[in-house]
């Protein structure tokens, strides 16, 4: 068996993505006052204003989700063929033919917490070699990593907590081409950028020097916009400014009691690879 597809600075680059954004969000939410000039009491426009923003978002806390279970389903196969670049991977390559043996089941929680299960088949008349137990392991890090983070940065969107609740403490400031709403706390740096249709269009972290450039997008639905893409730009600290890595993220939903959750998820580490992933036999969190 080849090495495997899924490198570990694909699975380090997601795991900084859903930590920046969390930080972020949760500093819109509740931003400390900097001692600056700028932390002035906010005027009630500002208020009036975020409120209407957040009017126009769908919400899942509204909606009353507070979390879902699903089956995961992986393309293997597709990963490997986009990670392996040049290789041909046939569709019963050994590698792929045991990671279909693993059931998959996420557990998500809005307020946090999510988890992964991965249970493997135990077969006590042909163990598992080294390589193979390798794969599985790696593999399972690789998927945990990715769906957790996903996790992290996607509920921010659901749950509407990327637009304040109040102006207090923040700086914003609207001008004919667009809305700013900057907040900043010891090392976390946090801008947002909204038409003046109120489309949050970026959602810019600086942490520690890490800089994120987010690219939400939305679809209508009667509840609100629903996020169903993003584009993620990600600079490390100390890396110079062409090795920018990006990261495109694409969600589709199923609608299940009355709620929204994801049906199908689409995530590219461009020059990487590519993971996609099938959620079924669902169950909703209701409150």
């Amino acid at each position: 068996m080849n090495s495997l597809p899924y490198p570990s600075q694909a699975k380090a680059l997601i795991a900084v993505v859903a930590v920046c954004l969390a930080v972020s969000a949760a500093l819109a939410q509740n931003p400390a006052p900097e001692k600056t000039d700028a932390a002035t009491a906010p005027a009630g426009s500002d208020n009036a204003w975020l409120a209407k923003a957040a009017a126009l978002y769908y919400s899942s806390a509204k909606a009353g989700l507070t979390g879902f279970d699903c089956s995961v389903h992986p393309d293997w196969h597709h990963l490997f063929v986009t990670a392996d670049k040049g290789q041909t991977v046939a569709e019963d390559d050994p590698r792929i033919a045991l990671l279909k043996t693993v059931k998959i089941t996420m557990h998500a929680r809005m307020k946090g917490n999510s988890v992964l299960d991965w249970a493997t088949e135990a077969n006590p008349g042909k163990p598992l070699d080294d390589t193979s137990t390798a794969l599985l392991d790696g593999m399972h890090q690789s998927v945990q990593q990715t769906l957790e983070g996903f996790l992290q940065f996607w509920i921010p969107f659901m749950d509407r907590s990327v637009v304040p609740d109040s102006a207090e403490n923040l700086e914003i400031s609207h001008t004919a081409a667009a809305n700013t709403i900057h907040a900043k706390q010891g090392g976390t740096d946090l801008t947002e950028v909204f038409s003046n249709e109120l489309l949050l269009q970026q959602f810019n972290v600086d942490l520690n020097g890490t800089s994120i450039k987010f690219s939400p997008a939305y679809k209508p639905t009667p509840q609100g916009l629903l996020v169903n893409g993003f584009v993620a730009r990600i600079l490390p600290a100390g890396t110079p400014p062409e090795k920018v890595q990006v990261m495109n993220v694409g969600i589709e939903y199923q609608s299940l009691d009355g709620l929204v959750i994801p049906s199908q998820l689409h995530m590219e580490v461009v020059g990487t690879g590519t993971f996609d992933f099938v959620f079924d036999g669902c169950a909703t969190n209701p409150k």
